[in-house]
């Protein structure tokens, strides 16, 4: 399938989540089933209980398969552009994404520079980020392009290749949620600090507990956090909370500024600015 696939990225996610998504379908497929048997040997009662958990098997099904397609699809939310513009990036800018090893959002957004560049990071450690789905959506990815405009790098939680105070600003896409410790998510987001200069930006996007994705993910909503999570993690980390976007109840997005020597001073002494 061609890369420029309006759905290239949505069947990427799919493959990456396929056990749940093989649940889903055999659920659907055995509920058929035994509508079919409850039919012929006449067990009556039993057929609107199963017609129902067939209806609720299907609705969760398709509900997955649009919440891919608007996180990934190439004409669904696209958060990483949407934290492009609230980080007030431009075309000439030199900015840092950290990644893991997914590359896809990287190689667009550097699409959208002319003299500037994006500077790569790929974090990704079995350690920190286990999860199975994650090792089978890298495995799906384009090979780093040749583009002058992006420079691939590699790094770790608590030492990203660069200098203190070095750049201005910095995408999180949907990266934090992926380290299981909370330990490792502040660790991650301090050493942004370190490398980020005064008044730089850090633009997060991930997804949230609340009612939209409670209704679309059912019970699967619990592993998420609410935004008060992000919001109280990047507080701690240091940060200054500028703005936030809400990317139909899916995706929330977050620009937090690292404050002036300033602001943090007073920040320090408890003063409100």
């Amino acid at each position: 399938m061609k890369r420029n696939s309006p759905f290239s990225g949505t069947l990427q996610a799919i493959y990456a989540r396929w056990p749940a998504f093989a649940l889903g379908y055999g659920g659907i497929v055995a509920a058929l089933i035994l509508i079919g048997i409850s039919a012929q040997q006449g067990w009556i009662g039993l057929i609107p209980l199963t017609l129902a958990l067939l209806l609720v098997l299907i609705y969760f099904f398709l509900a997955a398969l649009w919440r891919i397609h608007q996180q990934f699809g190439r004409n669904g939310l696209t958060p990483h552009h949407v934290l492009f513009d609230m980080g007030r990036i431009r075309a000439a800018d030199q900015f840092v994404i950290i990644d893991l090893g997914l590359r896809q959002q990287a190689i667009d957004l550097a699409r959208r520079l002319t003299t500037g560049k994006a500077v790569v990071v790929d974090v990704y450690s079995p350690q920190w980020t286990p999860g199975r789905s994650l090792v089978r959506h890298r495995a799906r990815m384009p090979h780093p392009p040749t583009d002058p405009r992006i420079r691939w790098q590699t790094g770790r939680i608590d030492l990203l290749p660069l200098p203190d105070k070095s750049v201005t600003a910095v995408i999180l896409c949907q990266v934090i949620s992926e380290f299981i410790q909370e330990g490792d998510q502040l660790q991650l987001l301090e050493e942004i600090y370190r490398i980020l200069s005064e008044n730089g930006r850090l633009l997060v996007a991930e997804e949230v507990q609340n009612r939209t994705n409670s209704l679309l993910m059912g019970p699967g909503v619990l592993q998420l956090k609410p935004v008060e999570h992000w919001r109280e993690l990047l507080e701690k980390a240091g940060f200054r909370v500028r703005s936030e976007k809400d990317l139909q109840g899916i995706i929330h997005c977050f620009r937090a500024d690292k404050p002036t020597y300033t602001e943090a001073q007073q920040l320090t002494l408890g003063l409100n600015l």
